[in-house]
């Protein structure tokens, strides 16, 4: 006999997962364990088509050789049914919901999924296997994850089950009747329970998480009381609630968590109970309720842990100085790093910090050379990484301090400081208040958002399971990995970018071997730079040591030493290029937003990160034009102010040309070139690659004639190789004087070779011009054999004249493919002697075919053998 049955006090889930498995079991018996929750009993007794459920006492438990779990695994849930676990050769079939847990039943067929309710699976099932039901059936299985999912409001809700509410629906799912049997008045028993609930509860705030406990006393057993967890959740802004209710000798235990930290679950298993993460309850047998809250707050500390400590929020490693070092010293290293204080150091031990206000007071009294200890704080608060963010927090507002080091074992491992601090309480604050429906529309960003999903399907399985490997490997060490750079911005403007660039917060080379080791590959190591480049058959990708630089003098190239994932971002240009996500797999997907890049993006801003940005490195004037065009962004009023500032005090002058020229290339190739240098122009920026260059509509027109000419080049799929950078870099360059042309190049230092095909092309390209204006098909081949590709597309672009351009494609399409027929091997076959008449012979039937009076193998030979008859 097969049985179907479920958990005690059975509710929607229960049953309407019972009547689905019975599709697959057509001969099962459906059996309840035991009672049943009010509102199912309703349910059975108000339809007037209900499912055939035996009594447990009609069964003969020898007959039984299957049995069907539905929504339980749990053995202390299925009453009497736990009989039949140890029966030899018991076949157990599973379909639940619920994660297992170690004391679980398990069985030979176990389908476990973890979604909002088990009738979601069962109609996934359907659907894959195309099993028809009536609409009574669909509103039977809507019940049940209604009822389950809170109407799909609860936050263990999936889109899974939003699917299989909208399948039912679709097959007759009378909303009606859910709404009947789900939504429903309190009774006056309920009510005066619910009452005796509220003013019986105590508020506990453990690490950092708010706990509710309610207790209540009945002398007789009052059913389906779990609803009355989610009144008292509605009542109160709390993260999870229990309720003790002494019934009968016996205490059940109702649990909700809206919050991972709480797994009542795992909770209440201490008391023998089951359920879910979110959801979980319990008997207790032989206790008083004062015992079982006890052993509750017991389980409650051990098991929930701070949800973020010194270590999450920390800055790692830490600028500091040793205690011997002067003040002036002090000074300097401040204004270097950028920092208000400086842990203080005696031998590697953690001896005070030094605040700018006491270097700078120093230094107005004339102690530029005394030591740093005799200006520091001794003994001031320090904190340990496991110290939970209540406790910096009563610290650091109760003490007015704006830095709190992170000590372990007397050395100093991080630092917290008041901007590190607010973060983690906003983060907490988004996270835990309730959202108003005009707040939703507002979208603010989520800084604490996952971009897992967005990481798998956006980027190839090679790559993706590339950086959860990395993300363990660098657990492994010890060390903390990150995703940064281009791919990560593309990632949040729905792109696509497999430039993959790590950072690690520890060593990033030591890192790269590791890697490399598990790839089987070579990791080529740049010591000096504490970067790596690991080459895969798949991917080349960049590894870096956490950085932070700074810069000796205006538009020098910076010095760069070790730092922390906060300070590395810092040195980025814009903040939409300071995002990182984590691929640890504790956090693997976190989105790490420090400087407000989500922001920027999504109101396509492009922003400096800071003031002083331009003056340490103008080229970023150029990127912010690159960027700004490439990705439609507009640059903010503040940047573009820095911009003018930087060009107001010549900084761009003492920028070697090379990285112009890089810039310069990048912003043709990426961008649409005619817009970019409008925006160069807008800026004054033209001047510091030659002071005579100008916008000009003569300059605009070829720009636009370029792009034109090159989309037609790319369209026809020729495969010689074409410098589009360069192209516009000669139109740029075309108005000025030969001479003035030189002169650029040199400041750009463009390489010899490079600048030589671009003064020559130019100049070659103003003479085909005037050739190609009367020129025969004969003439214009002649006239452009001896420019390269990219000096003729040049020319076409160039030329205003419609028939030059036709020239000029007949040329690239149809005339360079001309060649004669006759070889010469053909020609000594014909009696001529090998020499110098050979070329002339070719070359005449080369111009013959150009002018279109040759056509063929045959005609070729005629007309040899009358214009050089054989002597």
């Amino acid at each position: 006999m097969d049985v179907i049955t479920s958990h005690l006090n059975a509710d929607f889930d229960a049953l309407a997962s019972m009547v689905a498995a019975k599709k697959y079991y057509p001969d099962a018996v459906l059996v309840f364990p035991g009672s049943q929750e009010k509102s199912v009993r309703n349910y059975l007794s108000a339809s007037h088509i209900s499912p055939d459920i035996k009594k447990i006492k009609e069964l003969d438990f020898q007959e039984i050789t299957r049995l069907i779990l539905v929504d339980v695994k749990s053995p202390e849930r299925i009453g009497r049914f736990s009989e039949l676990l140890e029966k030899k050769g018991m076949i157990i079939h599973i379909y639940d919901h619920h994660p297992f847990s170690p004391e679980d039943i398990r069985g030979q067929r176990e389908i476990v999924e973890t979604v909002g309710a088990t009738t979601t699976i069962f109609t996934e099932l359907f659907q894959k296997d195309s099993i028809e039901i009536s609409p009574i059936e669909a509103t039977i299985l809507m019940l049940g994850i209604y009822e389950e999912t809170g109407s799909l409001i609860f936050s263990s809700t999936t889109v899974r089950d939003l699917s299989a509410a909208a399948y039912l629906l679709k097959r007759g799912a009378n909303l009606n009747v859910v709404s009947n049997f789900i939504s429903r008045e309190l009774g006056p028993e309920e009510i005066d329970l619910l009452n005796e609930l509220v003013h019986s509860a105590k508020d506990y705030v453990i690490h950092d998480t708010r706990i509710k406990i309610s207790r209540a006393y009945r002398e007789t057993y009052i059913g389906d009381i779990a609803f009355l967890a989610h009144k008292i959740k509605e009542m109160d802004d709390i993260d999870a609630v229990f309720l003790l209710v002494m019934m009968e000798n016996r205490v059940q235990v109702i649990a909700r968590s809206h919050t991972p930290e709480v797994d009542v679950s795992e909770i209440l298993h201490v008391f023998g109970g089951g359920g879910h993460s979110q959801a979980s309850s319990a008997v207790v047998r032989d206790m008083s309720l004062d015992e079982t809250e006890n052993k509750l707050l017991d389980a409650l500390k051990k098991m929930i842990h701070p949800t973020k400590t010194a270590k999450d929020i920390m800055t790692s490693p830490v600028m500091t100085i040793p205690w011997n070092n002067t003040i002036k010293t002090a000074e300097k290293s401040m204004t270097k790093y950028g920092v208000n204080v400086l842990p203080v150091l005696k031998q590697d031990i953690f001896f005070g910090l030094l605040s700018r206000e006491a270097v700078e007071k120093a230094l107005f009294h004339g102690f530029g050379k005394s030591k740093v200890h005799e200006f520091s704080t001794t003994e001031p608060p320090t904190v340990l990484p496991s110290t939970s963010i209540s406790i910096i927090e009563s610290l650091m507002i109760e003490q007015n301090r704006r830095f709190m080091p992170v000590i372990e074992k007397n050395k100093i491992v991080g630092a917290i400081t008041r901007t590190d601090l607010l973060r983690s309480l906003y983060e907490s604050l988004l996270k835990k208040t309730r959202i108003s429906t005009s707040e939703k529309l507002t979208e603010k960003p989520s800084l604490h958002k996952n971009l897992s999903s967005t990481l798998r399907s956006m980027f190839p399985p090679e790559i993706f399971n590339l950086l959860k490997l990395s993300g363990e490997i660098a657990k492994d060490l010890d060390f903390s990995a990150y995703l940064v750079g281009g791919s990560v911005r593309d990632l949040l403007l729905s792109e696509t970018n497999l430039d993959i660039d790590i950072v690690i917060e520890g060593n990033g080379i030591t890192f790269a071997q590791a890697l490399g080791k598990k790839l089987n590959v070579k990791a080529k190591i740049h010591k000096r730079f504490g970067t790596a480049v690991v080459i895969t058959d798949f991917l080349k990708f960049d590894v870096a040591t956490a950085r932070t630089e700074y810069y000796e003098s205006p538009a020098a190239l910076p010095k760069v030493e070790m730092s922390s994932i906060k300070k590395d971002l810092y040195r980025r240009d814009f903040t939409i290029n300071t995002l990182a996500i984590k691929l640890n797999p504790d956090h693997f997907g976190q989105l790490i937003d420090f400087f407000g890049g989500q922001r920027d993006i999504k109101e396509k801003t492009l922003r400096i990160l800071h003031n002083l940005s331009f003056i340490e490195d103008p080229t970023r004037a150029f990127r912010a034009i690159r960027f700004s065009e490439r990705f439609g962004f507009n640059i903010s009023k503040h940047t573009i102010n820095l911009i003018k500032t930087a060009v107001r005090i010549n900084l761009f002058d003492k920028l070697t040309g090379t990285r112009i020229y890089d810039e310069l290339n990048l912003l043709f190739l990426e961008t649409e070139p005619i817009k970019a240098i409008r925006k160069l122009a807008e800026f004054d920026l033209l001047k510091f690659i030659h002071h005579r260059l100008t916008i000009t509509k003569t300059l605009e027109a070829t720009f636009e004639a370029i792009q034109e000419t090159f989309a037609w080049f790319k369209l026809l799929f020729f495969e010689e190789e074409l410098n589009k950078s360069h192209l516009f870099l000669m139109a740029l360059l075309d108005e000025l004087a030969p001479q003035e042309r030189n002169e650029a190049l040199k400041r750009l230092q463009v390489p010899p070779k490079a600048r030589k095909e671009i003064l020559v092309g130019i100049a070659k390209s103003q003479i085909a011009l005037k050739e190609l204006k009367k020129a025969s098909q004969k003439e214009s081949y002649h006239t452009l054999l001896s420019l390269n590709i990219q000096t003729i597309l040049f020319t076409m672009a160039k030329a205003k004249d419609k028939e030059q351009k036709k020239v000029v494609s007949l040329y690239l399409t149809t005339l360079r493919k001309i060649k004669p027929e006759l070889t010469g091997k053909d020609l000594q076959s014909m009696g001529y002697t090998p020499g110098p008449v050979f070329k002339k012979i070719l070359t005449a039937c080369l111009e013959e075919r150009l002018e279109g009076r040759i056509e063929s193998r045959e005609e070729e030979i005629d007309f040899v053998k009358k214009r050089f008859p054989v002597s």
